[in-house]
């Protein structure tokens, strides 16, 4: 038996996930240029596998990400009432920790692992604006834990294979509207999901020397499906309303969700110019049309889901001056594609088109290599309009877009030759 319409819109609206594939964690120079071309240091390890052959002994980086995002919804047109989402400042701290080392027994074999910890990553719309039915937190965390072997099949040639795991954990809340004309000041009610999953990939890479100054390099992550599941949570809800959810199996009924983190490609080029100018360029490809929720169990019940994405592009190139020794100063630029058209946007994962720009600072200090990341990303304005119908007990209808939506990112790398 299939879930009714109904149904499928709330859990539509329970179950969006906002999960950027490992591009938020790939602050690696300004704006995430250079992070598939250069292979440097052990970074490479997540970002570039096969350029660990590069690395001539062991060593450890650890990376820290601190994010300050501002946005705030604008709502043009709205079936209920409580205007503008609030004004949001979000922080978050997004470690990353990565080892490499050479075989002991071969000197073109090499090892390589990675721990990427990303959290406080969502929107906080607001309790008591006009889309609170829709949608008025989400928060997402995960856990990309990888390993990696590569291996110099010729001077020139290096390949990396290896697994990856992701452990995906999310969370969102939604007010209820509990309005009847039988009592219609009975106050709003409150919905929270917290879903998790994992799932184990693949990850692929090669890199080709064409001379001392010049690479090329791929890097392949194959899908994932961490099934997530979990149970809503209901507070505050009329009687009509609590009636309402019991009839759909909603009440203390576990959702199991099949969901689908997309494969994506990397490919950069690294050059030097000159003995001290460096540049990169990269492209990044996301099958997004394959992200996203694809089914929804509630016991017995079942409905399919087709994504409302489009795959995603996302460019950048860097210019990195080594004015000394261990010393260098660089620049970098970022475009990708809209995700997402206006008609099919969720405030869960409102993607527009985004521009960054960034600097960045190299330097030894107290015997350890420093990198220093300052980025500026414009998310977008993201139009979109919520169909949620013009019943005053519905989700309501609403139409706008973010009067502010950025993000600034301060990047720290911290290098350790073993």
């Amino acid at each position: 038996m299939l879930i009714g319409s109904k149904q499928v819109s709330l859990l539509m609206a329970l179950l969006i996930i906002v999960l950027f594939p490992s591009l938020t964690l790939a602050v690696i120079g300004p704006a995430l240029s250079g992070m598939t071309g250069s292979a440097n240091d052990a970074t490479s390890s997540f970002f570039s596998p096969a350029g660990i052959t590069r690395l001539e002994q062991s060593e450890f980086v650890f990376q820290n990400i601190f994010t300050l995002s501002d946005t705030k919804f604008n709502v043009d047109d709205a079936t209920h009432d409580g205007g503008d989402s609030k004004s949001a400042q979000t922080f978050a701290v997004i470690p990353g920790f990565f080892y490499t080392r050479p075989s002991k027994y071969n000197d073109r074999l090499h090892y390589g692992a990675a721990l990427n910890v990303p959290s406080g990553i969502g929107h906080d719309y607001g309790s008591n604006w006009a889309g609170r039915y829709a949608e008025r937190r989400n928060t997402l965390a995960f856990v990309s834990l990888s390993g990696v072997v590569a291996y110099e099949l010729t001077d020139q040639l290096s390949v990396a294979a290896g697994p990856y795991l992701m452990y995906v954990d999310e969370k969102i809340t939604a007010s209820i509207n509990n309005y009847h004309e039988d009592h219609p000041d009975y106050s709003d009610g409150r919905v929270k999901l917290e879903e998790s999953g994992a799932d184990v990939g693949v990850m692929l890479g090669a890199m080709y020397q064409f001379t001392e100054a010049t690479r090329i390099a791929l890097t392949y992550r194959s899908e994932l499906k961490p099934d997530l599941d979990g149970t809503p949570s209901f507070k505050n809800l009329s009687p009509i309303r609590r009636a309402e959810l019991a009839a759909l199996d909603l009440l203390g009924t576990e959702i199991d969700v099949d969901f689908t983190v997309p494969q994506q490609l990397q490919i950069g080029v690294y050059s030097d110019l000159t003995d001290r100018l460096a540049m990169t360029a990269d492209l990044i490809w996301i099958d997004m049309s394959e992200f996203g929720v694809t089914h929804i169990d509630i016991e017995s019940y079942g409905a399919d889901h087709q994504s409302q994405f489009e795959d995603m592009y996302t460019f950048t190139a860097g210019l990195e001056y080594k004015y000394a020794k261990d010393r260098s100063v660089s620049v970098g630029a970022l475009y990708a594609n809209a995700a997402t058209k206006k008609s099919e946007r969720h405030l869960g994962m409102p993607l527009d088109r985004i521009i960054g720009g960034g600097v960045g600072l190299s330097m030894p200090i107290s015997g350890y290599l420093c990198h220093f990341n300052l980025n500026y990303f414009d998310l977008g304005k993201a139009d979109m309009g919520h169909d949620g119908g013009d019943w005053a007990g519905g989700v309501g209808s609403f139409e706008g877009s973010f009067d502010r939506n950025f993000s600034v990112m301060f990047d720290i790398q911290i290098r350790k030759l073993l």
